[in-house]
């Protein structure tokens, strides 16, 4: 099966040899970008650190603050807080979503390129 490249070689396309060599060394580049769409992330880990740092900022806050602050004040601002946390988990859950969708597009783009170049 002819490589792609062999067949703009042959073809009326007339590109020039720097552009060739441009656009190949594109090419041997791509399985690079799987670092950036295969991200190292600890999102799902920071979201529970966040909620846990929510919760347990609430137990000490308010058995610390007995005298010094409103409870009613304290009360809100732990609530914002932990609702905070609670925000953050949904929106780590659908980065999630998008994160194997951007992946799945990778890695067709990926197949589809490979037929015709060796990646």
């Amino acid at each position: 099966m002819k490589k792609l490249i062999d067949i703009l070689n042959e073809s009326n396309v007339r590109l020039t040899t720097e552009q060739k060599s441009a656009f190949l060394e594109e090419i041997k580049g791509f399985s690079a970008i799987s670092e950036a769409v295969y991200r190292n992330s600890r999102l799902k880990e920071v979201a529970k650190q966040l909620t846990t740092l929510a919760e347990r900022a609430e137990q000490v806050t308010l058995s610390e603050t007995e005298e010094w602050f409103d409870q009613v004040t304290v009360k809100r601002n732990m609530k914002e807080l932990k609702n905070g946390a609670k925000t953050f988990s949904k929106t780590v859950e659908e980065i999630n979503v998008l994160q194997q969708r951007l992946e799945s597009i990778y890695e067709e783009m990926g197949s589809t390129l490979n037929r015709y170049y060796e990646i």
